[in-house]
């Protein structure tokens, strides 16, 4: 069902087909299905991307923001799409497919314009792939038809693939809201992986501290061990917690990570060298519930080959005189874009049972594109910069004094003068993160 573009139409068709085929089988079947969608929503890194256990390799690629980035609709009656055409084919060399099991094709995506839908890639002239579009959006909205920028991953059928140069494309189909009949999107970067069969020679290693079960206090050290007969280039530590949805797919509590342009962002951290050990910044990261918190490596040897530990889980963040809460944000428009002084706005919610006497700093954390030359306005009254790149990815986060909140509704909107392409502010929307001390933090 991922790959099936969300209109109403197709997923009311496609509920209804599967419920059909579901019902046909088994008990025994329907049990495992709903045992096997219930751990996919557990471990939602887990339905694609690498888990523990797996042994691969990457094989990635940036684009050029220049000339070959943009994917627009071929039939695009506007006149400004036609020298964007025809979509360029592109490159990428894979050298080793030998005992590949499976593959999956992880994209830095810009939305693009409002309302482009049918977003498709496809390799070595093969079948096109759908992209999935966003599953956290309000109930009957098109998620065309939101602003964002995020990682979707799909599966590539190795049939698809071959040792040496390969070539991929994209393509996409027309707006189907918003439109001015130029469907368009982008792309940044894209990561193949290879999974291979675990016979193949591969680093090894696990997380010493914290263990299953464990505390930590803000700011800890995250200890690993790793050997690889060939040495080890670089060690990854992610932490699945509730945070800021950093990678742009509405969901606040998962494995954080957002890769951008190839590079991997946002999460612990990473370390080249030994002592394999990430000091992880804990000053945004809110208060979590007890035994909520999960921890896995990632090691990669000098042959380009990575291994995944196994979860480290039930692990607890303590604070004593401290707490960080985040608050989300309500009723964040489609098209969360502005230009020619066109104000639009969204809202964040702090409860009326909160100290905020006690709140000794704040910050506003969000992702836009094109967020570089304008400001945003706190309760009508505070301004800030948005703190962002011109016609770029951004994720910023801009401290603001904590007399600018008040409890109960908070109204963050942007403006700009512009008559060109004006900030788009990205979905999820701004989060509002205060950190208390003292009394407020109990």
């Amino acid at each position: 069902l991922y790959r099936v573009p969300q209109t109403e139409r197709t997923c009311y068709a496609w509920t209804f087909f599967c419920g059909e085929v579901i019902m046909s089988l088994t008990w025994k079947a329907q049990v495992f299905i709903l045992i096997s969608c219930a751990a996919l929503t557990l471990h939602p890194l887990y339905g694609f991307g690498p888990k523990p256990g797996d042994v691969y390799r990457e094989y990635t690629t940036r684009l050029s923001v220049k000339d070959n980035w943009r994917v627009t609709d071929p039939d695009a009656a506007h006149p400004g799409a036609a020298k964007f055409l025809p979509n360029p084919v592109l490159n990428l060399d894979i050298s080793d497919l030998g005992g590949a099991v499976r593959a999956e094709v992880l994209i830095d995506r810009w939305g693009g314009h409002a309302g482009t839908s049918g977003k498709r890639i496809r390799f070595n002239g093969n079948e096109w792939l759908p992209l999935p579009e966003l599953e956290t959006i309000p109930e009957g909205e098109l998620p065309e038809c939101y602003m964002y920028q995020d990682n979707p991953i799909i599966e590539i059928p190795l049939e698809h693939l071959k040792e040496g140069f390969n070539t991929f494309e994209g393509t996409c189909g027309d707006q189907v809201c918003f439109s001015f009949n130029w469907g368009q999107w982008g792309w940044y970067s894209l990561v193949v992986r290879v999974y291979y069969d675990k016979a193949r020679h591969h680093p090894v290693g696990r997380i010493v501290f914290p263990l299953t079960g464990g505390q930590f206090g803000d700011f800890p050290s995250i200890k690993v061990e790793a050997s690889a007969a060939k040495g080890i280039s670089r060690v990854d530590i992610l932490g699945y917690y509730e945070a800021f949805d950093s990678d742009g797919d509405g969901i606040f509590s998962e494995w954080q990570r957002y890769y951008q342009s190839t590079s991997l962002t946002n999460h612990i951290g990473s370390t080249l060298a030994e002592p394999w050990e990430v000091s992880w910044n804990t000053q945004w990261v809110p208060d979590q519930e007890a035994g909520s918190v999960k921890l896995i490596a990632r090691i990669r040897d000098n042959t380009g080959v990575w291994f995944v530990t196994d979860e480290v889980r039930n692990l607890s963040l303590i604070r004593d005189t401290v707490s960080v809460k985040m608050y989300k944000p309500e009723s964040v428009p489609p098209k969360f874009t502005v230009r020619v002084s066109l104000e639009k706005s969204c809202e964040v919610n702090i409860p009326e049972s909160e100290s905020l006497e006690y709140a000794a700093e704040a910050a506003v954390h969000l992702r836009t594109w094109n967020g570089i030359e304008d400001n945003f306005v706190l309760n009508d009254s505070y301004s800030c910069p948005i703190g962002g790149n011109n016609h770029f990815f951004g994720y910023s986060i801009q401290n603001i004094p904590v007399s600018a909140l008040v409890k109960g509704a908070n109204k963050i909107s942007f403006t700009s003068p512009t008559e060109h392409h004006g900030p788009e502010i990205l979905w999820p929307g701004p989060v509002i993160m205060i950190r208390y001390k003292g009394y407020g933090a109990k």
